[in-house]
């Protein structure tokens, strides 16, 4: 597959999870959809990049740039915290899916620039 087709699969995965995500902090009541979908987003997002990486012919065995391995913290860290957050503090899910928003900017920055050391 090429690497826009990668690219635009990435970018509708992001807009899906953090739509649900969002859907899912202002929705009353039963949110188990909302989680669901969001989880197979993030699940869409890693695999589209690492469909990426493949195109941009990053050496999977080797040290990774510095971009990816930021990158792959963020959606790591909001995939996994962003389910917790949902589920034990919904109270702070709102905060939390700013925080997310911001870490976006950041990865979408790494991403661009492909920024290292």
């Amino acid at each position: 597959m090429s690497y826009q087709f990668y690219k635009i699969i990435h970018v509708v995965s992001i807009v899906l999870f953090f739509s649900t995500y969002a859907a899912a902090v202002v929705k009353p009541g039963s949110i188990k959809f909302e989680k669901i979908l969001s989880g197979v987003a993030i699940l869409i997002i890693l695999v589209s990049g690492f469909g990426l990486l493949a195109r941009l012919n990053v050496p999977m065995g080797a040290a990774w740039p510095l971009w990816v391995k930021v990158k792959l913290s963020i959606w790591i860290f909001i995939g996994t915290l962003g389910h917790i957050v949902l589920k034990r503090f919904p109270k702070a899910a709102g905060k939390f899916l700013w925080t997310s928003i911001g870490l976006l900017v950041v990865a979408s920055y790494m991403a661009n620039y492909k920024v290292t050391l």
